[in-house]
C-alpha cells in the first residue's frame, strides 16, 4: 500500500469530516453572525447539529461532543461502506442495499429521510432522486466516488451524475459529478489547484460550469477571501429555498438554500483563493456562513485529497476520530473502526479496480490482435 496514496485519501475523508465538524455550530448562520459572534472559528466546539444525540427533526436538547459530525459526513461514509463492500465502483442499487441496511434516519436531514422512505416502498434507486427537494444533498455525500476514481475524473464525473440519481435530480445531480470530478482529478500526479478546476470545468455540464466560472471570475476581480465573500453575498447568493411559513415570517434580506448551485461554486472559488490549503480552506468554507459545513466540507475532501492528512491540524484530527466513535461502531459495528480504517479499506478497493483494469486491458488487447 502507498503511504503517499493512503494519506491523500484519509485527507479526502478527513478533511471532509473536519469541515463538516467545523462548521456543524454555525450551519446557516450569515457570515458576519459568525464573526460576530466566534471571530475566526476554528476549534472544534459543540453543536447541536452533531451526530450525538441524533437530533435532527427533534428538539435541541444536550450539545454534540466537539468534531461531531453531521449528515454530511454520515451519506459520505455509508456511500465509503457500498464502495468498500462491493470493491470497487458501485450502482445506485449497491448504494441504495447500504442505505437500507446501515442509516439511522435520525442521523440525516427530511430529504434523505425521504428517499429512505421511497427505497423502502420498493421504489427503484435508480429514480428516488427525481422531484427530491433541491439541496447539496448528493454534492455533500460523492467524494468516495471521486476517490474509487482516483486520477480519472472523466469516469468520476459519469459515476457521479449516476450515483447522484438515488437522492437528487436535476442540477443537483451535474454538482454532484463536479464535485466528484475534482476529487479524482486530486489524485493525478503532480495535482494542482488550477489541474482539479480545469478538470472540473471541462467535465461538467453548461449550467454548473457556467456557476463556477462566474465564482471563480469574482474571486479573481476581489482578490481576496473577504472581498469575495462580500462580492458572492451581493450577486451570488441562491434563493430557491424560502423559509417555511411555519418557521415565522418571510426575511427577504436573510434565507437559507441548500442548493449546490449555490455550495459547489463557493467552495471551488475559496479553493483557488487558499491556494489549496487545506486548513485555511476549511476554516474559509465554514466563515463563508450559509450552508458552510457542506462548503467546509467539499473543501476538506477536495485540498485533503490534494495535500494529504498530513497536512491537516493534528488536534482537528485526533478530536474528530475521538468524537465520532460511536457513529463508526453503528454503520460498521466494529469498535475499531474510524475514518482511518475507511481510508485503508477505499485503497484496497482502488486495488480491486486497478486488476479490473487490467483484466478489461487483456481483453480489448486480444480483440484488437
Amino acid at each position: 500500500m502507498s503511504n503517499c496514496l493512503l494519506d491523500a485519501v484519509y485527507g479526502c475523508l478527513i478533511g471532509g469530516a473536519i469541515g463538516d465538524a467545523l462548521g456543524a455550530p454555525v450551519e446557516g448562520w450569515y457570515h458576519h453572525e459568525i464573526a460576530n459572534k466566534h471571530g475566526r472559528l476554528e476549534a472544534l466546539i459543540p453543536s447541536y447539529r452533531g451526530n450525538t444525540g441524533k437530533q435532527y427533526g427533534l428538539p435541541k436538547t444536550e450539545p454534540s461532543k466537539p468534531g461531531a459530525i453531521t449528515d454530511d459526513t454520515t451519506m459520505r461514509h455509508v456511500m465509503c461502506l457500498a464502495i468498500v463492500e462491493r470493491g470497487g465502483r458501485i450502482t445506485p442499487t449497491d448504494y441504495a442495499e447500504v442505505l437500507l441496511k446501515h442509516l439511522d434516519p435520525l442521523r440525516v436531514w427530511r430529504s434523505d429521510r425521504i428517499v429512505l422512505e421511497k427505497l423502502k416502498l420498493g421504489m427503484s434507486p435508480w429514480d428516488t432522486g427525481r422531484n427530491n427537494m433541491p439541496n447539496a444533498a448528493a454534492a455533500m455525500a460523492i467524494a468516495p466516488v471521486g476517490v474509487i476514481n482516483a486520477g480519472d475524473p472523466r469516469q468520476a464525473y459519469q459515476d457521479g451524475f449516476l450515483i447522484a440519481s438515488v437522492t437528487q435530480d436535476g442540477t443537483e445531480r451535474d454538482a454532484a459529478a463536479a464535485v466528484a470530478t475534482g476529487v479524482a482529478a486530486a489524485f493525478a500526479p503532480a495535482a494542482s489547484v488550477e489541474s482539479v478546476i480545469e478538470a472540473v470545468l471541462t467535465n461538467s455540464s453548461f449550467h454548473i460550469r457556467r456557476a463556477i466560472e462566474i465564482a471563480l471570475d469574482l474571486a479573481e476581480e476581489t482578490g481576496s477571501v473577504s472581498a469575495f465573500r462580500d462580492a458572492f453575498y451581493a450577486h451570488m447568493l441562491h434563493w430557491h429555498s424560502p423559509q417555511a411559513p411555519h418557521k415565522g415570517p418571510w426575511n427577504k434580506t436573510h434565507f437559507f438554500s441548500g442548493s449546490s448551485l449555490e455550495v459547489v461554486p463557493a467552495a471551488l472559488a475559496l479553493l483557488k483563493l487558499t491556494q489549496g490549503d487545506v486548513n485555511e480552506g476549511i476554516i474559509e468554507g465554514v466563515a463563508f456562513g450559509r450552508d458552510n459545513d457542506t462548503i467546509a466540507s467539499i473543501v476538506g475532501n477536495i485540498a485533503g485529497a490534494l495535500r494529504g492528512a498530513s497536512q491537516l491540524k493534528a488536534d482537528w484530527i485526533e478530536t474528530c476520530e475521538h468524537a465520532n466513535e460511536d457513529f463508526f461502531v453503528e454503520l460498521e459495528q466494529n469498535p475499531k473502526a474510524n475514518f482511518l480504517s475507511m481510508a485503508e479499506r477505499l485503497v484496497t478497493a482502488l486495488k480491486q479496480e486497478h486488476v479490473r483494469a487490467q483484466q478489461k486491458l487483456e481483453v480489448i488487447s486480444n480483440l484488437l490482435a
